[in-house]
């Protein structure tokens, strides 16, 4: 089920503030492609074997075995970035790795309805992207899926060098946007680091389980 936490249709009602401005997660959000998560995940094992000169099937396992560490610690998954660098592993260094194995436009297409969507939200609202994914990484994907020139602005980690589910980010970009907290919908796929972060610091919330569900948004 899709939980939310917005007034209806995002209007002004018994003194709530209008929201003003809709941020959106990119990877699990924006779309949903099985072929690209899973040239995410080799990236990364190939990350790990060439920094530690281990043979690839033994750094996918180390690497796995990381990530079910860490998500019982935290209580949901982590990507693989935080599995890299709790191995001392630099965040530029995987996004760096992550570039230059694989381009994600080769997987992915222009989703019209999507863009229908968007364009129809972007009549209303200030669109914005705020992802953990790296600047080139997310400018290859918002091409490829047709969305270029749609968000007024679009953060990625290069932008502040920090990552969700940290509220700094949060803090950072409402700072950048001119916006408060109550003026905003946060929309992602993970509960734990898109939407409780910004529910926590005041922002109304979205969760969804891919670009399917972007439409219903403004409806719910």
């Amino acid at each position: 089920m899709t939980r939310i936490n917005t007034n209806k249709k995002l209007k002004n009602t018994n003194n709530v503030a209008p929201v003003k401005n809709i941020i959106f997660d990119l990877d699990g959000t924006l779309y949903n492609s099985p072929e690209v998560f899973r040239k995410f995940a080799e990236a990364a094992y190939y990350t790990y074997a060439k920094a530690t000169k281990t043979p690839i099937e033994e750094a996918k396992k180390i690497l796995e075995e990381r990530r079910a560490e860490l998500a019982r610690q935290k209580g949901f998954a982590v990507p693989y970035t935080l599995a890299l660098i709790s191995f001392g592993i630099p965040i530029e260094t995987w996004h760096e790795e992550n570039v230059a194995f694989f381009d994600p436009t080769d997987f992915l297409a222009s989703n019209q309805p999507l863009k229908d969507c968007l364009l129809e939200l972007k009549k209303k609202y200030r669109l914005v992207v705020l992802t953990n994914n790296n600047k080139i990484q997310t400018r290859r994907i918002i091409k490829a899926l047709g969305l270029d020139g749609v968000f007024h602005d679009v953060f990625t980690f290069n932008t502040f060098n920090l990552l969700k589910p940290d509220p700094g980010i949060l803090k950072i970009m409402l700072e950048r946007l001119g916006a408060r907290p109550d003026e905003c919908l946060m929309v992602g796929d993970r509960y734990e680091v898109d939407l409780v972060p910004a529910r926590e610091l005041g922002m109304k919330i979205f969760e969804v389980k891919g670009p399917t569900d972007i439409c219903k948004i403004g409806s719910a």
